[in-house]
């Protein structure tokens, strides 16, 4: 499991399975690069998969982020990670804030050495206005950004902590309830919000260094960046003429399968796959159809067709 030193010096953990074609997998907010491992594992006969842990996420815990651009963050490290492997001619797969990652390394590559590129549910715009009404959370955007902006403000008036754990108890509790608030205009279940509301504040030594973004200074970058900071990558999308597969939950409350399927429509070659019971996540939603479609992309080459590499290592 190397850890890969980043252009300001910084280790950032790398897991490295299997053989063959390169896979580049990019995690979503909040995910491990061994949450890919049940659904790469079946395959690892005939791809390599390389999957980072971003800053602040699994064996990546440690490490901070060090631009007030979250997704420029990741772009960056995501190039040092190519550069480090010599990727060419490799697929790129990436989930939520993966895939922003994947289309900002688009706006700025063109997808230069991408064979194909697999896209799992995120918008290319997060921010709505006047003329695009599909970014984050829909038409619950301002309430969410309200809440956001909230936390933010709340954590601005402690800049001198570094953890959460580091808090005040009262502000502990505070934070911990805005947090839960925001997820819940996102449609996050009773069980997650009972942690945030109750588990969170009462043990946060045992919590606050294990959860992704429990460092302050990280969590006021995403908000800033999700609450009106983003990019807009409809511009760029659909450069380098890289085939793409789209996948996405049709019960997703982040992301509108409308707005989604510009990211494909763009593509001058594409393929859709919708996952009818899956929310955000399709891979914990409907994970056999998951690693069967994503079989499927792994399979494909660029005219679309079948390749004999991994079949026999199908489910």
């Amino acid at each position: 499991m190397p850890f890969i030193s980043m252009r300001d010096n910084a280790l950032l953990h790398v897991r490295v399975i299997g053989r063959g074609q390169p896979v580049l997998m990019l995690p979503g907010l909040g995910m491990a690069s061994s949450h890919w491992l049940p659904f790469v594992l079946p395959y690892q006969r005939s791809f390599q998969f390389i999957m980072p842990d971003f800053r602040g996420h699994g064996r990546s815990m440690a490490v901070p982020l060090n631009q007030a651009d979250v997704f420029q963050n990741h772009v960056d490290d995501v190039r040092d990670v190519i550069a480090h492997f010599q990727l060419d001619n490799y697929l790129l797969a990436g989930i939520s804030l993966g895939a922003t990652t994947a289309m900002h390394l688009q706006r700025e590559t063109g997808f230069s050495g991408v064979r194909r590129y697999l896209h799992i549910d995120q918008s290319p715009n997060v921010v709505n206005d006047a003329q695009w009404r599909y970014g984050l959370a829909g038409e619950k955007q301002p309430a969410l950004f309200a809440e956001m902006l909230a936390l933010l403000s709340l954590l601005d008036n402690h800049n001198e902590v570094e953890y959460f754990d580091q808090l005040p108890r009262d502000v502990k509790s505070q934070v911990a309830h805005q947090v839960a608030g925001l997820l819940s205009i996102l449609g996050a279940g009773s069980g997650a919000l009972g942690f945030l509301r109750h588990v969170l504040p009462r043990f946060p030594a045992l919590i606050a260094r294990k959860v992704p973004l429990m460092r302050l200074d990280d969590m006021r970058a995403y908000l800033r960046c999700y609450s009106g900071a983003g990019h807009d990558y409809r511009p760029s999308l659909g450069a380098g003429n890289t085939p793409v597969t789209l996948m996405m939950g049709m019960n997703s409350p982040l992301y509108a399968s409308q707005g989604q399927r510009l990211v494909a429509e763009s593509a001058a070659q594409s393929r859709v796959v919708c996952f009818e019971r899956s929310g955000h996540v399709p891979l914990m939603d409907e994970p056999v159809k998951f690693m069967r479609e994503f079989g499927r992309f792994l399979r494909e080459d660029v005219t679309g067709g079948a390749k004999n590499a991994g079949l026999e290592d199908a489910v």
